[in-house]
């Protein structure tokens, strides 16, 4: 029996800069979820960022 077929969104590959002190705080956030047992890995952390700065920045704007 063939397993339920499941669409995976697109994924785009993109190249991020930043300072090291912003790196720093990116490895304290993916190693407090580690700690809580909450996989993930520092793509997922990016994507939520964006998503959480989108709902403040424009999500406010897009409910009116």
């Amino acid at each position: 029996m063939k397993a339920k077929d499941t669409e995976t969104p697109k994924k785009a590959k993109t190249t991020v800069y930043m300072t090291e002190e912003e790196e720093t705080l990116l490895n304290e956030l993916f190693i407090k979820r580690l700690r809580e047992r909450r996989k993930t890995d520092k793509s997922a952390l990016l994507c939520e960022g964006i998503r959480l700065l989108f709902e403040r920045e424009i999500g406010d704007k897009a409910n009116d």
